[in-house]
């Protein structure tokens, strides 16, 4: 099975969009803001599926969206 790589996460810049702050998401995705902090302050980490769905429908994107992706 080939290796999936992708960049950094791309949280921070979603939250700036929005104009929301890292308390913010929390609130609306019910992830405690301390793992939303390990994510958006680290160049990579990898987060589960059930933890990329709860923070994209939150900041209503795709689970995709919360990271870089190589271009090949």
């Amino acid at each position: 099975m080939p290796s999936i790589s992708y960049g950094r996460c791309l949280i921070p810049d979603l939250l700036a969009a929005r104009g929301w702050t890292q308390r913010q998401l929390a609130e609306h995705s019910g992830v405690n803001e301390k793992v939303i902090s390990f994510y958006t302050t680290r160049t990579r980490g990898r987060m589960s599926l059930v933890l990329a769905v709860q923070l994209a429908d939150a900041l209503e994107v795709s689970p995709r969206d919360l990271y870089e992706w190589p271009q090949e």
